[in-house]
């Protein structure tokens, strides 16, 4: 080979190994030794390289390197290569060869930063797709996040709205509660709910209490607004005031939520949500939604449950005004017959006590003529005793049939004039021998004017008590009756000195079937009955009572019935 100046290499970047037609090095420039040293043994030196792709259709795979390719090639040839100048450290090159004036020239180009920028380019579009993969994944988790928050909140505004609901059939607490989460939820300003009546919407509950002045005003809406409404739409948009038809406004424009309250086809009322929150998120329209259906719900329940119960006090008036029905009825029928069998009586004793008054008037008529004819004036005084007894007997004996017609008084059915103390004194003649020989009668009876009203049935109501008394005290006692008459009302007290009424049944003494005594002695029906009766004349009657010290009744009845 003829001596050739390869010198020109030498400013070359590239690491340059020039050999000849032998293979053996001729020239190596100052990059080479740079970078790999002044290498000798060129078999050495290509077992630091190996390709950085396997090269599959070598015939010897385990010899073949891409230094043995290029230097072995009859043409140019360029291969990459990876280059291991120690265990630790690798490089990579791109090997070029090609001939020149019977040598061979072998380029090394480093492109390790090349690769290793590829690599890093690599590295970074990989990170660069997980940051968007990541940022896409925290912005689905941010909207699950929130759908959840939005859930939690539906959630929990519905399980409070639901346990109002549960515990209570008062529409107007439901409202209220309604109204209060939803002003919370919102930070609202107020909230209203207004009831549709005749295709128009009135206020009727508010939220705070201090717009409770709206209630009852109407709530007049733009045509826009009110076709979201009949469409059943949730609608929000900006006002300056509350309505159309309001005179007041606002300091500056708030957002308006009004929300639908439908029960099937039909729109119940809306609520109407003023807040200063300047976005409205359209998650929000699922949790009016639920809530409005909620509250449209509990508005039909407690309509339902407010006409049940209507109902169910109509029917306890109506079994009430039978009971009383029954009661007057019972009275009347009583009396009726206590009439009818003091008719019956008076009549039978009448026809007798008639022929003994006649016999004992004509036996007064032979005294007389039958005195000058004897001198037996002790025959004459006896017989004039008799006589005279009989004549009591007769005269006590019709006292007593007139009393008890007075006291049933059958034709004395309208409103009349009566002296109290002589009222109560026939019934005390009336109930003598209850009171004989063992109770003591005292009567602080004052001056009062005759009252219009039903002596009969006062009578019944004076022998309940004073027989109820007497029974009281089976051993004797005292019975003390007062009356006194002022700012036109009439006060009779009846007091007694018995065994009192029993704890358990005070409250219910005038109730029908209410009874102390043993079967077959009372109905329970006396007290009862009185109540009533006293309740006919406008009246009152009410009890002290305490146990073994005695009872006192007092009955008060205006002076004008």
């Amino acid at each position: 080979m003829p001596d050739t100046d390869f010198s020109l290499y030498n400013n070359f970047f590239n690491s340059v190994l020039i050999l000849n037609s032998d293979n053996k090095i001729v020239f190596k420039n100052i990059a080479f030794i740079k970078n790999f040293g002044n290498v000798k043994n060129l078999e050495k030196f290509s077992n630091y390289f190996s390709f950085d792709i396997c090269v599959l259709d070598s015939d010897d795979i385990l010899n073949s390197n891409p230094l043995n390719y290029a230097i072995d090639s009859k043409e140019s040839f360029t291969a990459s290569a990876v280059y291991q100048k120690t265990k630790e450290q690798f490089f990579y090159y791109k090997i070029t060869s090609f001939y020149e004036k019977d040598c061979k020239l072998l380029v090394f180009d480093n492109i390790t930063t090349e690769i290793l920028f590829e690599e890093t380019e690599k590295k970074y579009n990989f990170i660069r797709q997980q940051y968007k993969n990541l940022a896409q994944e925290n912005k689905q988790f941010a909207a699950l996040q929130q759908q959840s928050q939005t859930q939690t909140v539906k959630l929990g505004i519905l399980h409070r709205v639901s346990n109002v609901i549960r515990e209570s059939m008062d529409i107007e607490k439901i409202l209220n509660s309604t109204l209060k989460e939803l002003f919370n939820l919102f930070g609202a300003t107020k909230v209203y709910y207004a009831q549709k009546d005749n295709n128009q919407f009135f206020i009727k509950n508010v939220f705070p209490q201090k717009f409770e002045a709206k209630i009852g005003e109407l709530a007049e809406f733009s045509l826009d607004t009110q076709n979201h409404i009949q469409e059943k739409k949730i609608k929000v948009s900006p006002c300056v005031k509350d309505f159309l038809n309001s005179t007041e406004t606002f300091p500056c424009s708030t957002n308006r939520i009004i929300v639908p309250v439908s029960r099937l086809h039909e729109i119940l009322g809306i609520l109407i949500i003023y807040t200063n929150q300047k976005f409205y998120e359209e998650s929000q329209n699922d949790v009016l939604q639920s809530i409005a259906s909620q509250l449209a719900s509990a508005i039909v329940q407690a309509s339902l449950f407010s006409q049940v119960k209507q109902k169910n006090q109509e029917l306890e008036n109506t079994l009430k005004e039978l009971k009383e029905t029954q009661l007057q009825l019972i009275n009347s029928e009583k009396m009726a017959s206590l009439g009818q069998l003091v008719a019956g009586i008076a009549h039978e004793i009448n026809t007798p006590l008639g022929s003994i008054n006649a016999n004992n008037d004509m036996l007064t008529k032979l005294i007389k003529k039958l005195e000058p004819l004897t001198d037996n004036k002790m025959i004459v005084d006896s017989i004039k005793d008799i006589n005279n007894i009989d004549k009591e007997a007769i005269k006590r004996i019709t006292g007593i049939v007139q009393g008890l017609k007075r006291f049933v008084r059958l034709d004395e059915a309208d409103l009349q004039f009566a002296d109290i103390n002589k009222e109560l004194d026939l019934t005390l003649e009336l109930i003598k021998h209850e009171t004989k020989n063992k109770i003591t009668i005292i009567k602080n009876y004052n001056e009062i004017p005759s009252i219009k009203c039903y002596p009969n049935m006062l009578n019944q109501v004076f022998m309940n008590i004073l027989i109820n008394a007497c029974q009281s005290m089976p051993e004797g006692g005292t019975i003390t009756i007062s009356t006194l008459f002022e700012n036109n009302s009439l006060t009779v007290s009846i007091k007694d000195t018995g065994t009192g009424i029993d704890e358990k049944i005070k409250d219910r003494i005038f109730a029908a079937g209410t009874t102390t005594k043993k079967a077959g002695i009372g109905t329970g029906l006396g007290l009862a009955i009185s109540k009533k009766i006293i309740e006919k004349h406008n009246g009152t009657i009410d009890f002290v009572s305490q146990k073994n010290l005695g009872t006192e009744f007092i009955i008060k009845i205006p002076g004008t019935v």
